[in-house]
């Protein structure tokens, strides 16, 4: 009985583990290097190795693959397949293939753009990607050119423009195919307002919808967080607003999240805060400050405890030994063995005389 147990559970394991194998064994990333594309799965095997001019998404177990002005469909394990244009009959064009070159005709046969790309692929919002000689271009579905082939991959639009890339360099173009910032960074990054975030060299930076450098590549790093993205520079940590403005420049050790419109930040073990514009209401001078709640934070220095309004005011200087939140928005202060009570406003409405104070 044990034997069979035993079997069984193995059985178990092992159909786990080639369930396991299986999803990990299927396409998860399509990765870039020298101008050529491949795909990865998710324990970064190659199944396509990067040597293809253009690799699709997957569609229906399946992605469109050209290498050398030839054009295959790959299966999800890396393996050719005859090659069915998506197109193909489908709406008011038609991609149609002629001496292994493609081209478009209307629903009547009429052609609009003759059989002269590599491939045409599937048309959103009437543009399609067009591969000629190892570049990608742009056709519209009335057979007008767009862009002519000259990237390796122009990436999807969002809000009239899309990121393009060209000799492992990123830049921009609009949706009339015009080039808004030319091919010159490592990486380009769409965040909100359609501002981005670019990559030159090894430092980063921010331009402006309109391809201009908002903010001048100059830091070490820019990583997203809850209240925008936190720039790194010289040991240093700032912010920029969700669509890239410069709040703050890095001047801090660390920043803590926006609570109740406002940032504690800390600074060689010093604590101060800024409001929600980034203005520095309080210079780090603290020894600690606690979270903000209904308005005030406690503030500690000299080991003494005393209150912060969330406009920087120091409602009562470091004086107690403790200060704790109570119930109808007082405090209990504590000085030596002795109690006493301040209202929200920091002022003492029972003098610390008393060893105990339990409200009601």
């Amino acid at each position: 009985m044990i034997t069979k147990l035993r079997l069984l559970m193995i059985l178990v394991c092992t159909s786990i583990l080639a369930v396991s194998a299986q999803k990990d064994s299927k396409p998860w990333a399509r990765i870039y290097i020298d101008g050529k594309f491949g795909i990865i799965n998710k324990s970064g095997l190659e199944i396509l190795k990067p040597e293809y001019d253009m690799v699709s998404d997957f569609q229906k177990n399946a992605a469109v693959a050209i290498k050398d002005s030839n054009v295959f469909r790959i299966n999800i394990h890396g393996q050719r397949m005859p090659f069915i244009h998506e197109n193909e009959e489908k709406g008011k064009i038609r991609v149609f293939s002629e001496n292994n070159k493609f081209g478009l005709k209307d629903n009547k046969a009429i052609t609009l753009c003759e059989a002269k790309y590599d491939y045409i692929g599937r048309f959103v919002s009437g543009k399609a990607h067009t591969f000629l000689n190892g570049k990608m271009g742009l056709i519209s579905d009335k057979g007008i050119e767009i862009v002519h082939p000259l990237y390796n991959n122009i990436y999807d639009f969002d809000k009239g423009k899309a990121i393009v890339s060209k000799d492992s360099l990123f830049g921009l173009i609009d949706d009339k195919g015009i080039e808004i910032v030319s091919p010159l960074y490592n990486h380009i990054e769409r965040i909100k307002n359609n501002n981005y975030l670019v990559l030159a060299d090894t430092i980063w930076g921010v331009l402006n919808e309109n391809g201009l450098e908002l903010i001048k590549p100059k830091y070490a790093a820019i990583f997203p967080s809850k209240d925008g993205w936190k720039t790194f520079l010289n040991g240093k940590i700032g912010l920029l607003a969700d669509d890239g403005m410069l709040m703050f420049e890095p001047a801090y050790d660390n920043i803590g999240n926006l609570d109740n419109n406002i940032f504690i930040v800390s600074l060689d073990n010093k604590y101060g805060i800024l409001n929600k514009k980034g203005k520095e209401l309080v210079a780090p001078r603290y020894d600690f400050i606690n979270k903000f709640e209904g308005g005030n934070a406690l503030i500690l220095k000299n080991g003494l405890w005393g209150l912060l309004n969330n406009e920087g005011i120091e409602l009562v200087e470091p004086q107690f030994n403790g200060i704790k939140q109570v119930k109808d928005n007082f405090y209990k202060a504590y000085k030596g063995s002795m109690q006493g009570i301040l209202n929200k406003d920091g002022v003492k409405v029972i003098e610390t005389k008393y060893h105990d104070i339990e409200l009601f």
